[in-house]
């Protein structure tokens, strides 16, 4: 169940915030659920402001989510978030699984773009892979104090990048107390999971909490090879391979240790350091081709030119029997079960160091620092077409023969991604005029450095590719934000709160990149440096002690960068992005008939100029090769759109022990102006637009130039027009000697969403995503038997619906057909926790 300005708290009691020297970090975790009154509702802690506030007094769209409430809806990942945070959806952004990018009121991340929406470690902007859009690694979301989402533009106290909103993760800190838990898990798929927490006070100054998660589970979608589908072999970067049948794809398989250190030297000192490992090494995602064309494509001449004999009079044509045959079987066999002709793997590992320093300088006076570096290693194998067709796949390269000598020396090892991140913020927190005025300056450095080769090799049209990369990027700020509660100089306005902010941010890149498959641009090079400004205004008045009306304007902003893979020269970087957010909202606590509710609300209206989007994207190079194209990825700046919705958030507890939440969202989102060009294609002659079909010129012909395409009208990617979610959970004690029981059902439901950037839904039918409604459900034996010991039954997906959370939309360009991800199935399982200490 969710914890938010507008849902039920299932944490019982939080620490207060400290009335002397400004609160940073939020107090420790709350009391168990059973100790709460019947009759109240739970104060939440957020630092949506940097500081730790109750939620209800916070004037901006916020949920927050208990380590208990993680534990008890069996939250692991951001993929368990969509239907149970507002206006929020997680998407593989049609790359893998493990991607998981978040979507907040549409703003998200194009393939090769930065995120819209920031993940945060313990105040740390986790670091993200060099091509999939992976922040950090997995098992960030255990022993956590709470999972906070911040809705809309964050870009005075945030930063860049965060136009959709910014996601909190703040990990448990050392306490005073001696505890500690281990938790065992098993279910389906040969699911074994571990997890432990020991927290040991030193001294009165030292702390130290070491917790580590080992998740192990097999996967769920099969590979039956090519004899499934009436062949005898694949093509790989290897050679001919009879496949990989009986390999399962979707497991889980991460270790992840952390250290957490809490030192407070003084009274007024404080030192937080936190530290983790993790290793995560899975067969890859299971896609599946989905859709496919019947006219002149790739997949149709990949069909023919591998599967048929070069005396067959179709081979090397355009004939889609082969590529529609596969796609027939690939239906009936269902999502679960597919064949690639790509040996898939994904292989990470992750390190962060962050110390978050606060010294308070007077009782109204606060300096923080947190400081973060992290490192990132990335190798995978990933078949984007989702079939035993070699039409395109990205996989691990060493570097070959032909590479100039200043970006690698030939045979030399390279990861997808080695990357190091170094940040550093100063803050000067301070509280005037009787704590009617709170202030919040900053400086902010981050710095992404490559640390050895990054390549990323490719297996397109049954030829190995290879590119090599290297993009740095510097990114400095300076904010202020400030709010008055201007009763500090009229008392007639006592309650009427002004909220000011303002950042100035710098940010440069300098990429490169050589690509021994790329014959027209093989070797590119850029650099740029840019300034923007974002800020914060708002207004919020109590109307009364438990409620608040608030309006605010905020203005956020996405970076601009180098592309890697770009095969035109206009294609090789893109601008930045810019947001501005209306908004305005009630968060209101009240009683009907003794029964507390809670009761938030929120309006707004996002405009987005210059809206990062991408595709595929092919250069005729002259048939310098099989397919005649240099195949890459573009990112563009559409025009104009708007974003407009409603978010309510409910909560009720009628009854002792029972609590019902739920939220809603409604969402509008459209362009106002979106116009690209169409280069020149050897194959697509035909593309459909808002005014049409688009007549695509032949590279052949004389003088052949982009056309432009109207995309005005397509549906906006992954904002769903309306989600919802419903949650119940009941406590009931069984006396002294047996512990208690808690049961929890959670219903969400999504609407459908398009998960095209470029296309109308009649160009590329597979973009659009049906609506679907997962079920879970939990039932746990608290203190069984009076005894340490909580024993949980779960399942999740109760009603085992099939859905898809992914396409990678390609049946509208020049390969030809699609793939889809599939969301998971039931999963069910038994866990066990001993708790000890004091």
């Amino acid at each position: 169940m969710l914890l938010s300005g507008t849902a039920l708290s299932l944490v019982a009691g939080v620490a207060a915030a400290q009335t002397t020297a400004p609160s940073a970090v939020p107090p420790s975790t709350a009391a168990p659920a059973n100790t709460t009154d019947a009759n109240t509702l739970n104060d939440i802690i957020v630092t949506a402001n940097r500081r730790a506030e109750r939620i209800q007094d916070v004037p901006t769209a916020i949920t927050a989510v208990s380590t208990d409430t993680l534990h008890e809806q069996n939250i692991s990942t951001p993929q368990d978030l969509p239907g149970k945070i507002p206006s929020l959806m997680v998407t593989s952004n049609g790359t893998t699984r493990n991607a998981e990018t978040v979507v907040i009121r549409g703003q998200g991340q194009s393939y090769l773009a930065p995120v819209g929406v920031v993940n945060y470690f313990a105040e740390v902007p986790l670091i993200q892979g060099a091509i999939i859009s992976n922040q950090g690694g997995p098992g960030t979301f255990f022993d956590l104090e709470s999972l906070q989402v911040l809705r809309g533009p964050q870009g005075t106290l945030f930063g860049k990048n965060t136009t959709g909103g910014a996601l909190l993760l703040g990990p448990a800190k050392p306490t005073d107390k001696f505890e500690g838990y281990f938790q065992a898990q098993v279910g389906n798929y040969n699911d074994r999971e571990y997890e432990g927490v020991i927290n040991v006070p030193v001294d009165d100054k030292l702390a130290v909490r070491l917790s580590f998660r080992k998740v192990d589970r097999d996967g769920y979608t099969k590979d039956v090879g090519p004899q499934a589908f009436g062949y005898g072999y694949v093509l790989t970067p290897n050679g001919p391979s009879n496949g990989f049948a009986g390999k399962d794809y979707d497991d889980r398989h991460y270790d992840t240790v952390r250290l957490g250190v809490n030192w407070t030297p003084t009274e007024r000192v404080e030192s937080y350091l936190v530290a983790y490992y993790t290793q995560s090494h899975d067969n890859g995602t299971g896609l599946s081709i989905s859709d496919a064309n019947t006219g002149a494509n790739l997949s149709n001449l990949a069909g023919n030119l591998f599967y048929r004999q070069p005396t067959d009079p179709l081979y090397g044509s355009n004939d889609p029997t082969i590529a529609q045959g596969i796609l027939a079987r690939q239906r009936a066999l269902g999502p679960r079960e597919t064949a690639l002709n790509t040996n898939e793997f994904d292989d990470l590992k992750v390190w962060s160091l962050t110390d978050i320093l606060k010294v308070d300088l007077t009782d109204t006076l606060l300096f923080r620092n947190i400081f973060g570096y992290q490192r990132m290693k990335q190798g995978y194998a990933w078949d984007l077409d989702g079939s035993i067709l070699p039409l395109t796949a990205q996989n691990p390269t060493l570097v070959v023969a032909g590479t100039p000598g200043s970006f690698g020396q030939v045979g030399q090892g390279t990861n997808i991604t080695n990357l190091s991140q170094l940040s550093v913020e100063p803050q000067i927190q301070g509280k005037f005029l009787a704590d009617k005025l709170n202030t919040v300056v900053g400086l902010f450095y981050s710095d992404v450095q490559p640390e050895g080769l990054q390549a990323l090799g490719s297996f397109n049209f049954g030829e190995p590719g290879m590119v090599l990369y290297s993009v740095k990027t510097q990114s400095k700020a300076v904010y202020a934000q400030s709010d008055l509660d201007l009763g500090a100089y009229v008392g007639a306005l006592d309650g009427l709160k002004l909220t000011a902010g303002v950042r100035e941010t710098w940010d440069s890149y300098d990429g490169r990149r050589y690509a021994s498959s790329y014959f027209n641009i093989p070797e590119a090079q850029a650099s740029k440096t840019a300034a923007a400004t974002t800020w914060t205004v708002g207004l919020d008045y109590r109307l009364a002690a438990n409620t608040i009306v608030y309006g605010k304007v905020t203005r956020g902003y996405k970076a601009g960068g180098f592309n890697m893979v770009g095969v035109q020269q206009d294609g090789l970087t893109y601008a930045p992005e810019h947001v501005t957010n209306y908004e305005v909202g009630t968060k209101t606590d009240f009683s009907v008939a003794n029964i507390p509710v809670r009761l938030n609300a929120t309006l707004y209206d996002m405009e987005d100029d210059g809206i990062q989007r991408n595709s595929a994207d092919n250069a005729f190079n002259g048939f310098q090769n099989a397919s005649g194209l240099d195949q890459g990825a573009r990112i563009f700046n559409a025009g104009a759109s708007t974003v407009r919705g409603v978010e309510l958030e409910l909560s009720v507890r009628p009854a002792k022990g029972l609590e019902l939440s739920g939220s809603y969202a409604y969402m509008d989102a459209h362009y106002n102006n979106f116009h690209i060009d169409i280069p020149p294609d050897p194959l697509v002659t035909m593309k459909d637009t808002c005014s049409g079909p688009l007549a695509v010129p032949s590279p052949y012909l004389p003088g052949a130039r982009a056309v432009s395409a109207n995309l005005s009208c397509i549906p906006f990617p992954f904002a769903p027009r309306h989600q919802f979610n419903l949650n119940a959970r009941y406590q009931y004690d069984l006396g002294r000697s047996l512990g208690s029981l808690v049961g929890t059902a959670n219903f969400s439901w999504v609407d459908q969403q398009f998960a095209s950037s470029i296309s109308t839904p009649a160009g590329e039918p597979g973009a659009t995503l049906a609506p679907y409604g997962l079920l879970n459900l939990s039932l746990e034996w608290q203190d069984l038997l009076n005894r340490p010991l909580d024993l949980r039954l779960f399942v999740t997906n109760a009603t085992d619906k099939v859905y898809r959370i992914s396409n990678s939309n390609l049946t509208d360009t020049a390969f030809g057909s699609s793939a889809s991800i599939y969301g998971e199935p039931r999963m069910y399982g038994l866990s066990l926790r001993y708790r000890f200490g004091d």
